[in-house]
């Protein structure tokens, strides 16, 4: 074999080797951007973005992905197969995320040191009976549900601080808010040049007058069961909202 056609058969054998040897996944993560949520005045997160995500998704700290919905607003997203995400109806800010079970971690959280984990010892447990939620009764009233085909009217729900009552709304600028008051959805109308917090705080009397008549209650189940029905019927969820971050 001549030194010419030895010299290729080398080259060649190299070229095997680095093809046949394992390859390792790299992670490449841009710089941590500081972004505002347009749906609470004065909230700020960070995001990043991960070389894998697809365009116009990023990934929080604590390792969802997020993305901005057509209003502007940053939305949770949930898989909707291999590598492809779905905005979902949740504002962030709205919910803690690791308590709606659709919504998912894509990366594992950052931390900012190595923390140990203690592994404790398994114990038997006698099984329990299955304890099953109960539907409060709201859901199970055509005149609250009904909200669920108001898709023109309407685009999101909420829950007032105070007095603690649903809300539901089209937009940044509605013509009309809705406020569930125990028996009915009470209708305040935005006057002309009128924010969405100047009109409730001008209904806040009639709204807890309303509730008290009607001897309505609502705590945080309710408020719970509502932030998963919200984005089944198609609505964002924006969480417990006070008429300052309207």
């Amino acid at each position: 074999m001549n030194k010419a056609m030895r010299n290729i058969v080398l080259s060649a054998l190299f070229v095997l080797c680095l093809s046949s040897a394992p390859s390792y996944g790299m992670n490449y993560i841009a710089e941590p951007v500081l972004v505002t949520q347009p749906a609470y005045s004065g909230m700020s997160f960070y995001v990043y973005r991960p070389y894998n995500m697809p365009a116009g998704w990023f990934v929080t700290y604590d390792g969802y992905p997020v993305t901005r919905s057509s209003a502007g607003n940053w939305v949770y997203g949930v898989q909707g197969g291999a590598g492809v995400y779905l905005a979902s109806g949740y504002v962030v800010g709205s919910v803690v995320p690791m308590s709606v079970p659709q919504l998912v971690t894509v990366v594992q959280p950052q931390m900012t040191e190595t923390q140990p984990v203690m592994m404790e010892p398994q114990m038997m447990v006698a099984p329990q009976a299955t304890v099953l939620p109960s539907v409060p009764g709201w859901l199970a009233n055509d005149n609250f549900t009904v909200v669920s085909k108001w898709g023109r009217m309407i685009d999101r729900m909420a829950v007032l601080h105070r007095p603690r009552l649903p809300l539901a709304w089209k937009g940044d600028k509605p013509e009309v808010i809705y406020g569930w008051t125990g028996k009915s959805w009470y209708q305040m109308r935005c006057r002309e040049g009128e924010s969405p917090a100047e009109t409730l705080k001008r209904h806040v009397y009639e709204l807890t007058r309303m509730a008290n008549q009607n001897n309505f209650k609502w705590n945080d189940s309710d408020t719970s069961v509502l932030a998963s029905q919200s984005p089944v019927w198609g609505y964002l969820w924006m969480g417990r909202i006070a008429p300052i971050n309207l």
